[in-house]
């Protein structure tokens, strides 16, 4: 999570407000009754409050305090339509405490946002109602979070610790949780090793191709740390502990030079497609070993997610030091990412949507996979909800560059992903609110009556590992991380007034 695209920190914490060109859409021209909400409104549906709030309930049971955190939920199977969870030491344990907060905070800053019943505005008797059950669901899900400030045997601790705990500071101003966000930041620093310039990533790596495990000689820095830099410039910035600062900013200007490769495309811009991992030396000055990849089609090809993770971390990262290196660098990512999307297959369109729901690796052989029936290719939706939500952090900062042709095009992407993931990949067993004006009471149900099948993910059709040399592959799913960065986009658009 990153500082909210429009407010971005100034040197005295302060926030700076930019405001869109008036040759871009303004507010009222997208408000929620038209334009973009009305376009994007499943971003903004009472079936995400529903749905989530009532697997957080569920999932409570026998596991409260939770030791089991959700991750993926299977298209097909005995567990078909179910939550399937992890231990809390796994790195995506963050993902869904964070979405109960994203729902929180639109609760308090955009209440109107809030429909029941596809229009009608909630009831002010039952938005605390709802804000109340939230903020009790947020604090159960969020408590064995604060304790893993302390882990140093994980780079994941942005992931990990900001979903949840960051946004619980901005709405309550704890100063605990604000010393749970400085320690994590402190403990993420600690694996930085000045020999390589960087964070290490993994303590070790092993599939069928690749043995990385020496703690010596090896020092694995992988695309996806890029993202967990913000918990360090925000506690750089609010702790006054500029040594945290120091360590992001020489992070990501070594990825800069080891993770990104330079890719030709139809006109004069900057294209970087990414590698997923590189293995450094630390023994010998930091000197590269090997480019790899653990998660996608093979070493040299691009990743989707990887190059989402790109995208939005070098978005977050100009936004805190203003450094055009990384703001030319998230630019390029992001050019290289829309022109994948336009030159995949006429096999992608399902239906006429598709093209931007991404191919879980931009260089894979086209993999059909049998969804509800059909043949489709294999996608990766958060892939491409992560690319959204840094396209619509730098359209922003761009719009406030004066950049506004280029700003404009990175929110048509925006519009275009998210659109065509809510046509291929929301999930339609949906859930409601239901106002019980008898009792006050409010209460969710399916939207189909009892007899509707489960399906606790808001969305679809995610491929967290498809590689065929990792031993726990997993693909055409729902996913945690998905629906978190959905929501992250409606708040972002909401925080933005384009809805």
């Amino acid at each position: 999570m990153s500082p909210h695209m429009l407010d971005s920190p100034s040197s005295t914490g302060d926030k700076v407000k930019v405001k869109p060109s008036d040759s871009m859409s303004s507010p009222s021209e997208t408000s929620q009754f038209g334009g973009l909400g009305r376009i994007l409104s499943e971003l903004f549906s009472e079936n995400n409050f529903a749905k989530i709030i009532s697997t957080a309930e569920a999932l409570l049971e026998d596991n409260n305090p939770p030791t089991k955190f959700p991750e993926t939920v299977p298209q097909r199977g005995p567990h078909c339509g179910e939550y399937q969870s992890r231990d809390s030491e796994f790195w995506t344990c963050g993902f869904f405490p964070g979405s109960l907060y994203c729902l929180l905070e639109r609760a308090r800053r955009h209440p109107g946002s809030i429909a029941v019943g596809g229009s009608a505005t909630m009831s002010i008797k039952n938005l605390h109602s709802l804000e109340a059950r939230l903020a009790s669901v947020c604090a159960t899900w969020a408590k064995p979070i604060k304790y893993m400030s302390s882990r140093t045997d994980t780079h994941d601790l942005g992931f990990i610790i900001q979903p949840a705990m960051k946004r619980h500071w901005e709405l309550y101003g704890d100063s605990e949780i604000h010393l749970s966000l400085t320690v994590a930041a402190e403990s993420l620093a600690s694996r930085y090793d000045k020999r390589v310039g960087a964070i290490r990533s993994w303590n070790g790596f092993r599939n069928t191709q690749h043995d990385i495990q020496s703690m010596n000689n090896d020092f694995i820095v992988i695309i996806d740390s890029l993202c967990n830099l913000d918990l360090l410039f925000f506690a750089s910035s609010y702790s006054q502990a500029p040594h945290l600062g120091a360590i992001a900013h020489a992070h990501a200007t070594k990825l800069l030079n080891t993770h990104l490769r330079k890719e030709s495309g139809p006109d004069n811009e900057c294209y970087y497609s990414t590698y997923h991992g590189v293995n450094f030396s630390p023994t010998h000055n930091g000197a590269v070993k090997k480019k790899f990849t653990a998660q996608g089609y093979c070493d040299e090809s691009t990743w989707s997610r990887g190059q989402a993770w790109a995208i939005l971390g070098y978005a977050q990262t100009f936004g805190w030091t203003k450094s055009f290196d990384f703001l030319d660098a998230a630019i390029g990512l992001a050019n290289y990412f829309i022109l994948r999307m336009e030159q995949a297959p006429e096999t992608v369109d399902e239906n006429g949507f598709g093209r931007y729901v991404p191919l879980w690796d931009f260089d894979a052989p086209i993999t059909n996979t049998s969804i509800n029936g059909t043949h489709a290719p294999l996608r990766d939706v958060s892939a491409g909800l992560v690319a959204a939500n840094g396209m619509l952090i730098l359209y922003g900062y761009l719009a406030g560059l004066g950049r506004f042709n280029l700003a404009k095009r990175f929110l048509d992407y925006v519009i275009k992903i998210s659109e065509h993931t809510i046509a291929l990949a929301y999930n339609r067993n949906e859930m409601r609110f239901d106002e019980d004006h008898m009792n006050g009471e409010l209460k969710i149900e399916a939207c189909d009556g009892p007899g509707a099948s489960r399906f606790d993910s808001i969305l679809e059709r995610s491929t967290a590992n498809f590689n065929e040399n990792h031993a726990d592959r997993s693909w055409n799913h729902g996913l945690v991380y998905a629906d978190y960065y959905f929501l992250e986009l409606g708040n972002r658009l909401l925080d933005m007034g384009l809805v």
